[in-house]
């Protein structure tokens, strides 16, 4: 490891290293104790309580520990939340994939509806469901039996995932945690949560083997097709990713056509957009894999053509703000608060991560459709002028002569 690597491991997580000895290797298991909570889905991970494996800072995730056996009747019962996605996803002891269920795949209770099918309305009500965990040694990602998701004997975990929440201050979406019912016993779901010390050691262990595979930084950043594999992934996301090499004074410019969406409440899902779902995420290329910084397909600006240009930098290589609106940029940080601390020998690369979700069968240019190659050509190919083109240019060039002339002249240019 080198000494950046480990400078960042202890500032980032010291405590995914006292978490080691609950999960020892890649295969193991989460620690027994954790196995049978009070509540369900006690676990929070976000960018504020567990920050790993990349997460988007426009979703949260709830996370219930399970240890399920064969025969096992299990039953989650809850409200459809008020966002863009909500799903469900179960995992092994590992985080790999079990089982999904999407918000679309979810069966309405009697007497509701589902919000998130076409002709219904996304704050309608009453809005109950319930979904059916078929535990078995076979398991499907996707369930041929409807509302059902697969899960396996043992431990394990389950998931929810909401994406862009109506009323940013509800994470869950404006509607309580879902309760789970095992065996006629019901776990209500949880009030208060934690973040959980054994994902941060699973992703110390996994993510960082994704890292230390991961395409060194380019002279020119270069974007490259990510299935998104790892911990805890997301079938219904995937992505193209950059790393990058920060300098004093480099700002990295980011620019290609943006996707349609649709830009809940306000316009409905149906019509299908191109996506259900988009953003650029800037995140460090170290364990446990956190993110810096979001920006979501609404919170992006966008010039007269539709396109998208990222401006993304250190605090003190911030540039103008009338530089930045001038060019219809949208700013994102380089670093965290920890990252702006180190000295400059210390900085890690890092990490951008451009995220499609659900694409529309017509669209063709969804990061969905890249051949599965660690390949910027194959990406560049399928996503024609979706792909996302990267520069570095120097602050003082950016200032003065604009973006175009960062992209034209290289970032070698110094005015």
């Amino acid at each position: 490891m080198t000494k950046l690597k480990q400078c960042f491991a202890v500032c980032l997580a010291f405590a995914t290293f006292t978490a080691v000895a609950v999960v020892s290797t890649a295969s193991a298991q989460v620690a027994p104790a954790i196995i049978n909570p009070t509540c369900a889905f006690p676990i929070i991970v976000n960018q504020s309580d567990a920050n790993v494996a990349y997460p988007d800072t426009n979703s949260t995730y709830w996370a219930m520990p399970t240890n399920f056996s064969l025969g096992d009747v299990v039953t989650i019962t809850g409200q459809f939340a008020y966002a863009r996605y909500m799903s469900f996803n179960s995992y092994d002891s590992t985080g790999s994939s079990v089982g999904g269920l999407r918000d679309t795949a979810i069966l309405e209770d009697a007497g509701s509806i589902n919000p998130y099918l076409p002709g219904q309305s996304l704050t309608g009500t009453p809005r109950n469901y319930t979904v059916s965990v078929n535990v078995t040694n076979t398991p499907q990602i996707t369930s041929p039996v409807a509302g059902e998701i697969d899960a396996i004997p043992g431990v394990g975990w389950l998931l929810i995932r909401v994406y862009v929440p109506f009323d940013a201050t509800s994470p869950s979406g404006g509607v309580p945690i879902p309760s789970m019912t095992i065996n006629g016993v019901t776990k209500t779901g949880c009030t208060t949560f934690s973040s959980e010390p054994a994902i941060v050691a699973l992703a110390a262990l996994i993510m960082g083997q994704a890292i230390a595979d991961a395409i060194p930084p380019a002279d020119v950043p270069e974007f490259s097709f990510s299935g998104g594999g790892g911990l805890f992934p997301n079938a219904d996301n995937k992505y193209v990713y950059a790393t990058t090499s920060w300098e004093r004074g480099r700002l990295i410019l980011v620019r290609g056509l943006a996707p349609s969406y649709p830009d809940t409440p306000g316009q409905a899902l149906y019509p299908e957009q191109q996506l259900r779902y988009w953003s650029m995420c800037t995140n460090l290329l170290v364990t446990p894999a956190p993110v810096v910084q979001c920006a979501r397909d609404s919170e992006t600006a966008l010039d007269a053509q539709g396109r998208y240009l990222y401006v993304i930098g250190a605090d003190q290589d911030h540039p103008t703000d009338a530089s930045i609106a001038q060019a219809n940029g949208t700013w994102l940080k380089w670093f965290g608060p920890i990252g702006e601390a180190l000295p400059d020998e210390l900085k890690p690369n890092g990490n951008l991560i451009l995220r499609n979700m659900l694409p529309n069968a017509s669209f063709a240019n969804a990061v969905q459709n890249i051949p599965v190659t660690q390949s910027n050509a194959a990406a560049r190919a399928t996503m024609g002028a979706y792909y996302p083109e990267a520069t570095y240019c120097q602050r003082s060039v950016f200032e003065r002569y604009g973006a175009d002339a960062c992209f034209e002249l290289g970032p070698k240019f110094t005015g």
